[in-house]
């Protein structure tokens, strides 16, 4: 007979916290199990892994041989709380209130989450050190995977192939390559590029790696440290549009951007392998001719803010720009193409075609013949290997279906960090996930500071107040 913990970080929220204890109780039914729920009472920043881990050590104790790790605003509709033999997420499906969203994705491994005792010991638990919202359950993935737990797969498709591409390092290198765009024409961007690293400037408020820009009011393609891809220009208001891509993982992709200035309504559209992401109309665009270059690989060389440069670790495969837009079968077969030859692609012909592994001096030649050649700086050749797919760890899943209660908003909202810790944890995260040496050993159930300052129990709950602290 397995016994279960169910394990609720709590904070300020009495409200909630009165009406998850009631819904639990009502809920789960033919299963022997322990609510735990653990108050942080000091004044520093919200720890939830923290919690959890001192949640996990008391569960341990009531003899329970699997825990769930559980948001007190996420109510089971219809979920499963039975035993798993291997660490499963159990959200599929959140039914929020009118004017509050929980975004899910392949990769989210928070909310409600379900480990085997014998396995949380195993990864050494959550990590102490994420202080504020956000970024201790990307963490808690990759202990799961540093130390080969059993974990489900996604197939992301690549368009990586055999050949040669220009590297841009993220630092100084780009392209410089003369304007042919006009806001009263139509164009076709297409590309091919590879998103080699994740690249952190502490201080920045996020981070953007221009893929292609347009400098001034950028209208550029970026790709950023949240794993989206985004086409954004401005309107002729100077205000800005966004077509913004779910999540990528780090990775090699075609692009197609689409941008209808002579129809109405005018459009930009978004394409990844193929397959459209997403559409916006607008009036009339800000005028993008009076830039003497555009670039790729970053968003302006010249910006005095180095940290706004947003300079693109990846490799270029191709870039190309077509005079019209091109439909929707031509952009499949461009979106399916890793070997041709794009003038062999489709029947439509470029104004601009550069392939990254034809140079002359530090020129990137232009092969559509109309002689836009673009100027290397601090680029060099890379090898590319042919890859179709790439495996992308993400949590078993049980699709419960959950309701979710109203609450402030945290992490990332309305273009800034609610608090700055949050960014801090974003930053650490990706030192951890690109590190060779990340070892979960080194801090976590081993490291678990605090103290405890009250402990109650009604019927099948144990309350526990306590006060975190670093030694």
């Amino acid at each position: 007979m397995h016994k279960l913990g169910i394990i609720a970080p709590y904070r300020d929220r009495e409200e909630q916290l009165k009406t998850f204890v009631s819904h639990m109780n009502n809920y789960i039914q033919d299963i022997d199990f322990v609510i735990i729920v653990v108050e942080q009472s000091d004044d520093n920043d919200f720890n939830r892994g923290k919690l959890l881990n001192i949640g996990f050590n008391t569960a341990i104790k009531q003899g329970c041989d699997y825990v769930i790790f559980h948001d007190i605003d996420l109510l089971p509709v219809k979920a499963d709380y039975s035993y798993g033999d291997k660490p499963i997420h159990l959200i599929g499906e959140i039914q929020t209130p009118e004017g509050f969203d929980r975004t899910l994705f392949d990769e989210y491994f928070g909310g409600v989450t379900l480990f085997p005792v014998s396995v949380f010991q195993a990864i050494n638990g959550y990590s102490n050190e994420f202080w504020g919202w956000g970024f201790e359950d990307d963490n808690l993935m990759l202990r799961c995977t540093t130390n080969n737990v059993k974990v489900d797969y996604k197939d992301v498709g690549q368009k990586e192939r055999f050949s040669t591409g220009l590297k841009l390092n993220g630092t100084d290198g780009f392209v410089a390559c003369p304007n042919v765009f006009n806001s009263i024409r139509d164009f076709t961007i297409n590309t091919t590029v590879s998103i080699d690293f994740i690249e952190n400037h502490e201080k920045a408020i996020t981070d953007e790696y221009s893929i292609f820009s347009i400098p001034g009011f950028d209208t550029t393609l970026t790709y950023n440290s949240f794993r989206n891809f985004a086409f954004q220009f401005w309107k002729k208001d100077l205000s800005s549009m966004n077509v913004n891509s779910p999540h990528y993982p780090d990775g090699t992709y075609n692009i197609t951007v689409t941008i209808a200035n002579r129809r109405d309504p005018k459009t930009v559209s978004l394409w990844i392998n193929g397959n459209q992401i997403g559409t916006l109309s607008y009036d009339k665009m800000m005028d993008i001719k009076k830039e003497k270059y555009f670039y790729l690989g970053v968003g302006n060389p010249d910006r005095e803010d180095k940290e706004k440069r947003n300079w693109l670790n990846g490799t270029l495969s191709h870039f190309a720009v077509y005079p019209e837009i091109l439909n929707q079968n031509e952009i499949e077969r461009l979106g399916a193409n890793i070997n041709r030859s794009l003038f062999s692609t489709i029947e439509s012909k470029p104004i601009v075609y550069y392939d990254g592994k034809f140079m002359r001096d530090r020129e990137l030649i232009d092969l559509s013949g109309n002689d836009n050649h673009g100027n290397c700086f601090n680029t060099y050749h890379k090898e590319t290997n042919f890859s179709e797919v790439k495996k992308v760890p993400i949590p078993y899943r049980r699709n419960g279906v959950y309701k979710g209660l109203k609450h402030d908003e945290n992490g990332y909202v309305d273009g800034y960090w609610k608090t700055w810790q949050s960014r801090i944890n974003q930053v650490e995260f990706y030192k951890q996930f690109y590190s060779v040496d990340f070892d979960s050993k080194k801090e976590g159930l081993n490291t678990l500071y605090y103290t405890e300052l009250e402990r109650k129990t009604e019927d099948n709950v144990i309350y526990i107040k306590a006060a975190l602290t670093t030694k």
